[in-house]
């Protein structure tokens, strides 16, 4: 198995560069924003086929585009991100959870989300209300339409900000995604045209669960929610038109003991997207007893977006993980189903320079039996 790091970058002249906030920080709060607002994304084209969308709920067709900072806007978060007091960031999903256990001491209250998708969204709106030269107009605005069935609702606008500098009105569209390439094999899917060949497509990516695909989560959002931005009701609601719709997509892409197919950069792959493996549990296990005193741990899908930086206390040996993994892929209690088949999220950790504490080297899934043909299964599937 290969060892992808796409937490370090080659200078032109070859020499290893500081590794970026999102990875060093010591503070989770501050990695966690880091990503979310500097981490690489996953694309760098949308296809021209999704790119284009047509009108929907009354909108006017318009170009979908990937998410793009002001220059201006975005030096200026990059300098006051480091100097921030991770006191005064976001909480994490964990401090969260341990706040919300708290309240139910002390009576009930309305509570944040504790879902990986909302607390990005939480995240990025933190960045746009921070960001010198921006200003955040809307966050998670529902568009309703009155029709003679009553009020509908025609979905919801993740961010809408205006650029002080040239006065543009942006909407955003955002993703925080965990997929996992699963190639193809001949005949195996209905996208081939007939011709009995393996097409390696978007929909090949798959979430850890089975349940979405890279590509019907694209299509989701330029055909679907981009378009919102421009109808009648999303104008009236902003009092004024949207001068662009843009994609914010980041996230994790895993491949097949962390090798990347070299036709990726066709489907729009940005070449610096942050990526890693995913294997069998015995192909893990083979690769892991190799590495002479390697530590593991087991990511909670709460801090699956930053690398992690964990205590020595929690890490285990590939002999314990191994153990561990085992007895959750035979589980047989059939209310603990999710168990038996859900992928686990492994990193491999070194130490972090500082006593006791350790940080993430390489990360990736360890899939259980049956996994990988029910993925295939889920590929194959048609389009829309």
């Amino acid at each position: 198995m290969r060892e992808p790091r796409p937490d370090f970058a080659l200078s032109p002249g070859g020499a290893i560069e500081m590794a970026p906030l999102w990875r060093h920080a010591a503070s989770q709060r501050l990695r966690e924003l880091a990503w979310c607002s500097l981490s690489p994304p996953l694309l760098a084209f949308l296809p021209e086929a999704d790119a284009a969308h047509p009108a929907v709920n009354g909108s006017a067709p318009s170009q979908a585009a990937l998410a793009r900072w002001p220059e201006g806007a975005l030096a200026a978060w990059q300098c006051w991100l480091p100097a921030a007091d991770p006191g005064s960031l976001p909480p994490t999903i964990a401090e969260l959870a341990l706040g919300q256990e708290q309240q139910r001491v002390r009576g009930p209250s309305p509570a944040p989300s504790l879902r990986l998708g909302r607390h990005a969204e939480r995240l990025l709106q933190f960045t746009l209300e921070h960001t010198e030269g921006l200003e955040l107009l809307a966050a998670n605005l529902p568009v309703r339409r009155a029709g003679t069935h009553g009020v509908q609702t025609l979905g919801e606008l993740d961010f809408v900000w205006r650029d002080v500098a040239s006065g543009a009105i942006v909407h955003w569209e955002m993703a925080a995604k965990f997929y996992l390439l699963v190639e193809p094999v001949a005949d195996a899917g209905s996208r081939d045209g007939g011709t009995g060949k393996a097409v390696l497509d978007r929909h090949c990516f798959v979430g850890p669960n089975l349940v979405d695909r890279l590509g019907d989560k694209l299509e989701h959002i330029v055909r679907r929610q981009l378009p919102l931005s421009h109808t009648p009701e999303a104008r009236a609601l902003l009092g004024r038109p949207v001068d662009r719709s843009e994609v914010y997509l980041l996230g994790w892409l895993f491949y097949r003991d962390g090798v990347v197919p070299a036709a990726i950069g066709d489907l729009g792959i940005a070449p610096d997207h942050l990526h890693g493996w995913w294997s069998t549990l015995q192909d893990w296990s083979d690769w892991a007893h190799k590495r002479e005193g390697s530590r593991w741990y087991r990511l909670p899908r709460s801090a699956w977006m930053a690398p992690a930086r964990v205590a020595q206390a929690h890490t285990e040996t590939p002999e314990a993980v191994h153990e561990a993994l085992a007895q959750r892929f035979a589980e047989t209690h059939h209310e603990k189903n999710w168990r038996r088949e859900a992928p686990v999220m492994l990193c491999e950790v070194e130490p972090a320079g500082q006593p006791g504490v350790w940080r993430e080297r390489t990360r990736g899934f360890v899939v259980p039996p049956g996994w990988e043909e029910r993925a295939r299964q889920r590929i194959a599937r048609p389009v829309g």
